[in-house]
């Protein structure tokens, strides 16, 4: 490649990463070389540099679940954190992984399976509960599923044949990130043996972390990953069964009427009919890449632009600055009816109470999670859509 489109490809990376906004704040320049690092929002403190955290707990209090590395010749090596203390343990090539005392995560016997990317588009199931933005909350995540049934008092899947949807951003800031993600991969096995489905929709965290973003992640991992023998990133590196199986998600899904993307669909993404598979292909093609070593400008754009799925706030009156112009009522209905579907449902920008946009069209459910008793699931059941609390109290979605 020449150094003239090198130089373009980083500039335009540089100006993208400046421009982007991240889930209450400017997109962290996190990457170590990046030429121009990003400003801190006001509401957020400053980012937590990449080489270290800023405060460092107890060694002998450090906890942390287990993180399997996929080694050469197949096998698997576990290892974890219990009092500050690496343990680990060996698994050869096909052996089913069990750690009995991680089986409240892992279940009691795991039979590892290559990930394939899931399909774009799915039928309307029986019942489907969404939510977003956990953000490493998994005592929260999983009080709010055993109480609405999804999983029964020892965390298995219990919704037969429903659907779970996890719209994005399931790490980052909390100190649970690992628990989350296991608790998904397993239901997403368990729910498949019972003829159900768990959709988990990337988030711009996610491509974040896997692309050594690591500004906004707790800074537990750090020490974690360090006592591990790897970097904050290849805690879900490509390497790892948990890393291996994100890298596989998609972006974009649609099920039944709904339509499930982290931030939102530009107009420019969405163009006269939105490419559900060219669009996940395209982004998972990047995943786990630093976006200034990007040089296809069209990728580049769509995996790490402000107009790309996993960051379009332009929906939002408040963020037109950034993002707009915000679509009109008919502009949106233009989006609807190019992704052949009646409703949008995003996360990535907080709201105060989940409630419906452009006269129902658009659903935004990223309440925080650190905040338990306000956040809402999505519920739909045939033609009834509610929500639900992390107490399975319903709720009229207005």
């Amino acid at each position: 490649m020449s150094t003239l489109l090198r130089s373009v490809a980083l500039a335009l990376s540089t100006l993208l990463i400046a421009g982007m906004v991240s889930c209450g704040s400017n997109v962290p320049s996190t990457i170590k070389t990046a030429p121009i690092p990003a400003p801190a929002s006001k509401q957020d403190p400053k980012p937590v540099p990449t080489s270290e955290p800023t405060l460092k707990p107890k060694a002998a209090l450090l906890q942390e679940a287990p993180h399997l590395f996929l080694k050469p010749d197949g096998g698997v090596h576990a290892r974890w954190i219990i009092d500050g203390t690496m343990q680990g343990r060996q698994f050869a090539k096909g052996e089913a992984i069990v750690l009995k005392e991680w089986a409240h995560l892992l279940g009691d016997s795991l039979q590892l399976e290559v990930p394939t990317p899931p399909k774009c588009k799915w039928d309307a199931p029986t019942k489907m509960l969404a939510l977003s933005d956990v953000e490493g909350e998994y005592d929260s995540l999983l009080k709010f599923l055993t109480n609405n049934h999804v999983v029964d008092d020892k965390g298995h899947w219990a919704y037969g044949n429903g659907h779970l949807v996890g719209v994005g951003d399931m790490v980052d800031r909390g100190d649970q990130v690992t628990e989350v993600l296991w608790l998904f991969y397993r239901l997403s096995l368990e729910a498949k043996a019972a003829g159900g489905h768990v959709h988990f929709v990337l988030g711009n965290h996610e491509a974040m972390m896997m692309g050594g973003d690591v500004r906004y992640t707790n800074q537990k991992y750090f020490h974690a990953a360090t006592m591990l023998g790897v970097t904050c990133e290849g805690l879900i590196g490509a390497d790892t069964v948990i890393g291996r199986w994100l890298r596989s998600c998609n972006c974009i899904e649609r099920v039944g009427d709904y339509l499930f993307v982290h931030a939102g669909l530009s107009p420019p993404v969405v163009g006269d009919a939105l490419d559900y598979d060219g669009i996940n292909a395209k982004v998972r093609s990047v995943l786990g890449m630093r976006p200034d070593t990007l040089t296809d400008v069209a990728t580049l754009q769509l995996s790490w632009g402000r107009a790309g799925p996993l960051w379009y706030r332009g929906y939002f009156a408040r963020h037109a600055t950034n993002f707009g112009p915000t679509p009109t009522i008919a502009e949106f209905e233009a989006i609807l009816k190019a992704c052949e579907a009646r409703h949008i449902v995003v996360g990535h920008t907080k709201v105060a109470r989940v409630a419906t946009m452009y006269e129902g069209g658009l659903i935004p459910i990223d309440v925080p999670w650190t905040d338990p008793m306000n956040v809402r699931g999505l519920l739909v059941r045939g033609d009834k859509v509610g929500l639900v609390n992390i107490d399975a109290a319903s709720f009229e979605l207005q």
